[in-house]
């Protein structure tokens, strides 16, 4: 599985939902004022996403990457018959995660997982995992939702179903570098419902391609304020509007991880493509047809140095094309890409981010991570340039929460441009 993960309230604050839109995630991300020039810390506490598979675009979570057909690393090829049996039994991993941070005073995320393989005599097919999340927190804010990663007949198949449900108070940026440089903001409140379905089929060795399909039915509007001025770059047609979208997609995978939970060596290359078709109803213009496109592509990639040594690496790439709402353009700090900013902050039609990290256990319980990276946002590829690059730093801490497994509550610190940030989260960033 990939990152099962308590990832992603304050900035997370919603398994699920928040899902509301890959603009949920300012709002859960702690935010400093944004009229003020003092840099407080951001705090996020992300949800654990429903297993390993590819979750719709969310600022809120961290989209997971499906997991590998490898056996968790620590198993024995000595072990015996019944301890192999024993350690293929369902397993629950249970988070209850208060927070407290600019955007709420307090919130607490409940989430409930479990582990499990549909087949215990099926020796390749990764564990699958069902899900359940929700998220309760001052000013209102709620979401609720769930869903399932399967994988059948020998890994032949990987099945993800998802559905999510909720209505987030939150602060908005503008769309581009300079926005996010100047950090002003309006109070905005999400609401909405949406779903993905996804179905893989394992083409060539580790090879697997297969449809996608989200549905999506989410509004934005300005917070009981009228004396705000809205930022650069965002469309006010995109406030008070409902949008009702349908996204056929395709996603195709390589995955030579050597295990979902906590790789130490192998890789993932993922490219994932969506093509939403949406109705927009508004009281001003009423119903329009409104379409765009949505291209991610990842890859992941880990060394090992020693048996508790490893070197991580990641790079990805979002653009999004046509006319869509500011929501769903691509979210810089999203889904752990790079942490040390507030996803959302940062937004365009275009992004990149890279990061390396080096991971370290202590034993069977403990371990601790330091990474850095470095991404930009743009409107065009002739936009890019090192003027604008977004960097960052930080170090995390990590405690084990399975006994079967390797699956970490992680706590990390980074510093980013617009100063430090705390998060807790469930599952490695990637």
């Amino acid at each position: 599985m990939e990152r099962l993960s308590v990832r992603k309230a304050a900035r997370g604050a919603a398994l699920v939902f928040l899902l509301c839109s890959s603009t949920a995630s300012p709002a859960l991300a702690a935010q400093a004022n944004t009229n003020s020039k003092v840099k407080e810390p951001l705090v996020r506490v992300d949800v654990p996403e429903p297993s390993p598979q590819q979750l719709p675009s969310s600022s809120v979570l961290p989209a997971g990457v499906d997991t590998s057909g490898a056996s968790y690393p620590g198993t024995s090829s000595t072990q015996s018959a019944n301890s192999t049996t024993a350690s293929r039994r369902g397993e629950f991993v249970i988070a209850p995660i208060p927070f407290s941070n600019e955007a709420f005073s307090f919130g607490i995320i409940p989430v409930v997982n479990y582990v499990f393989h549909v087949n215990p005599s099926d020796k390749e097919s990764p564990p699958s995992s069902l899900v359940v999340a929700g998220m309760l927190a001052t000013g209102d804010s709620w979401a609720i939702g769930g869903g399932t990663s399967l994988y059948l007949k020998q890994d032949r198949f990987r099945i993800t179903g998802f559905g999510g449900q909720g209505s987030i108070g939150y602060d908005v940026f503008g769309v581009g570098t300079e926005d996010g440089d100047e950090g002003q903001s309006i109070p905005i409140r999400q609401e909405g419902t949406l779903t993905l379905l996804e179905f893989l089929v394992r083409e060539k060795g580790k090879f697997y391609i297969g449809p996608r399909f989200n549905y999506r039915n989410l509004s934005a509007n300005l917070a009981p304020r009228t004396d705000v001025l809205l930022p650069e770059g965002l469309d006010p047609m995109d406030l008070g509007a409902e949008f009702r979208t349908h996204a056929p997609g395709f996603k195709v995978l390589h995955d030579a991880r050597s295990d979902g939970f906590y790789p130490t060596s192998g890789h993932t290359l993922q490219i994932i493509a969506d093509f939403f078709e949406a109705t927009k109803t508004s009281a001003r213009l009423g119903e329009q047809d409104v379409r765009y496109q949505s291209y991610q592509l990842s890859y992941d990639h880990y060394l090992p140095l020693t048996p508790s040594q490893v070197l991580a690496f990641r790079g990805s790439v979002c653009a999004v094309d046509g006319n869509p709402p500011f929501y769903e353009l691509c979210l810089f700090g999203l889904r752990s890409d790079i942490r040390g900013y507030e996803p959302g902050r940062y937004r365009d039609r275009l992004m990149f981010a890279t990061q390396g990290e080096y991971r370290k256990t202590l034993g069977r319980h403990f371990g601790f991570v330091l990474f850095a990276g470095v991404g930009e946002v743009a409107e065009t590829w002739d936009s890019f340039n090192t003027e604008n690059l977004l960097p960052a730093g930080g170090t995390g801490i990590r405690f084990n929460l399975s006994s079967k497994r390797r699956i970490h509550l992680r706590a990390d610190f980074a510093y980013g441009k617009n100063g430090w940030s705390w998060n807790m989260s469930v599952g490695e960033a990637f």
